[in-house]
């Protein structure tokens, strides 16, 4: 091990806050919710009009939630970029407030039920537990549960010591889109995530790359491992970045087992917001 690691589980350890780390196991049957049948959830999508990067328009809004729907998708957490050094930071109730409208135009001008949770896409800086104390970044759907992302090239150290103090603060911190981070492609360093109670999600584009995509072949492996929790669109658009697709999940009807398909789509992401 390198003299300059610090392992994640040796800092928990530590902890003098006395939160327990409470971990889904990636082949559990997350408590019941499984016995449930309200379609698939994306908990990673930026869908809320003119707020971040993502949709422009309640138009494109609509389309991209009634392509979802179109696959599958039920439930929907929309999670807008939490940026530190946005002179303007987002402002959380407008966030829930466009959450509301949102599912009540899906109901309006579309004729269909999504539900649309708030949330946010926290880029990770030092003060971050003090702006979700404060209420100014949000959590998921108002549990203790937060969807979390560093810069891609962030060093072991930094990404670590970024998870355990989100942990030692009471909240569960969800690693997005997982797979771009280049220091969890050493097995040991992942390893040390899923056992310290981080969850992982990962894109579902990624498994449409290619035999020469190293992300690809690492997502599919971690897939095959059962080592990821969640999967979710990270939708942006309708093109470049778009909503879960029936080709997509045609994939993960071939090679995962249904159990696992259910914890990945809906499952997990139930257990943990029941826990609140």
């Amino acid at each position: 091990m390198p003299e300059d690691r610090e392992s994640i589980s040796e800092k928990e350890a530590d902890d003098r806050n006395g939160h327990e780390m409470e971990s889904l196991s990636v082949n559990s049957r997350a408590n019941g919710p499984e016995e449930q049948d309200d379609g698939i959830w994306d908990i990673h999508s930026h869908c809320l009009p003119g707020i971040d990067d993502g949709a422009k328009d309640w138009e494109m809004s609509l389309r991209m939630l009634q392509a979802s729907w179109d696959s599958g998708v039920r439930t929907v957490i929309a999670t807008p970029h939490y940026l530190p050094w946005r002179r303007h930071p987002l402002d959380a109730d407008r966030v829930r407030n466009l959450c509301a409208e949102a599912q009540e135009r899906c109901r309006r001008k579309l004729g269909i039920g999504m539900r649309i949770l708030p949330g946010e896409e926290l880029y990770f800086h030092n003060a971050i537990v003090e702006d979700l104390r404060a209420g100014r970044a949000l959590t998921l759907a108002g549990t203790r549960t937060v969807l979390v992302e560093f810069s891609e090239r962030v060093p072991w150290t930094e990404l670590s010591a970024g998870l355990i103090q989100l942990r030692r603060s009471g909240y569960r911190p969800i690693l997005a889109h997982a797979e771009r981070y280049g220091c969890l492609r050493k097995d040991d360093y992942f390893r040390e995530i899923l056992d310290a109670g981080v969850y992982i999600q990962s894109n579902i584009q990624e498994v449409e790359g290619g035999l020469f995509s190293d992300m690809a072949r690492w997502v599919k492996r971690k897939y095959r491992e059962h080592e990821i929790h969640l999967t979710a669109s990270d939708m942006h658009n309708l093109d470049t970045r778009p909503p879960i697709s029936k080709d997509q999940l045609a994939w993960f009807e071939k090679k995962v087992d249904e159990a696992y398909r259910k914890e990945l789509f809906s499952g997990n992401i139930r257990a943990l917001l029941e826990r609140g």
